[in-house]
């Protein structure tokens, strides 16, 4: 199933062809209040909720792709992922990390999943990743656990001003040169476990007005997804409705000869298979 805040209501989502229909979730009002309900929303909503039954509801509606909004709207935290794939690893000439590299993405960073920035510089980058929802929040989740804490899935773009995350020598600003308004767009819904399937086998795709710019499967991820839940967990408490970004494969603007960064005018779509697609435009 997927889950999407559509037209200011917490809706419930399934596609038809290429049509998204919907149906309301009048009993709570938000996805936030959905995930800090998890436990109980799973066994009220989702428990034997098939896709026909929300195309059969008498209140489904067709709906408009580009009107669905941030579907987690305020996160306590975003832990982000750096350094999580191999290729970009390569692309950027650092050595593989023994542990996962983890920072933080501002809150007020967030946006919807039909996105629009302004340039903070002139060398804002663009990096596609898988983004985990936390359902079941925690300490000290264990590898075996981990996908009982999880939500489900979504798209999400950790943009970076690359001037400013060196300001002071290398990755010495991860935070703030990722934390301009606008620069995590996440969506379009959450897809929940049962909903995603196998994962680790779903491309992860960043076109750039059109030209795909990256392209690579999430088994190419150094850290798995438990292996990031159990990490961050051993060290931050997790909260219900936390979202955690993956990491970004090869491909990115500055990891190419000569670098290529946005401008404006651009439009950059991230998609992953199943879990839909997600796009800024750079005003």
């Amino acid at each position: 199933m997927k889950i999407a805040m559509y037209d200011g209501k917490p809706t419930l989502v399934t596609a038809k062809g290429d049509q998204l229909w919907g149906t309301a979730i009048t009993s709570y009002t938000s996805v936030d209040d959905i995930l800090a309900d998890w436990n109980n929303f799973q066994a009220t909503f989702l428990l034997n909720l098939s896709d026909q039954d929300v195309l059969n509801s008498d209140s489904a509606e067709l709906l408009d792709p580009s009107k669905l909004e941030a579907p987690v709207s305020h996160p306590r935290q975003i832990p982000a992922v750096g350094f999580n794939y191999a290729d970009h690893m390569k692309e950027m000439d650092i050595k593989l990390p023994e542990k996962p590299n983890v920072f933080n993405k501002f809150v007020s960073s967030l946006a919807g999943p039909n996105n629009s920035i302004r340039l903070s510089g002139d060398t804002v980058d663009w990096e596609s990743e898988l983004v985990i929802v936390i359902g079941n929040g925690g300490r000290n989740i264990s590898r075996e656990d981990a996908e009982d804490a999880i939500a489900g899935y979504m798209i999400g773009q950790d943009l970076s001003d690359r001037t400013i995350q060196s300001i002071d020598g290398p990755s010495t600003q991860f935070t703030l040169g990722k934390s301009f308004k606008n620069f995590t767009p996440v969506g379009p819904y959450i897809s929940t476990v049962a909903e995603s399937g196998d994962i680790e086998s779903k491309h992860v795709v960043t076109k750039v007005n059109g030209d795909v710019m990256q392209d690579a499967t999430i088994d190419k991820m150094i850290f798995d997804v438990p292996t990031l839940i159990s990490y961050i967990s051993s060290i931050i408490e997790l909260y219900p409705g936390d979202i955690i970004l993956t990491g970004t494969p090869s491909g990115t603007g500055v990891g190419r000869e000569p670098k290529v960064f946005l401008k404006s005018g651009d439009l950059v779509e991230s998609s992953i298979d199943g879990l839909g697609t997600i796009v800024t435009k750079v005003d």
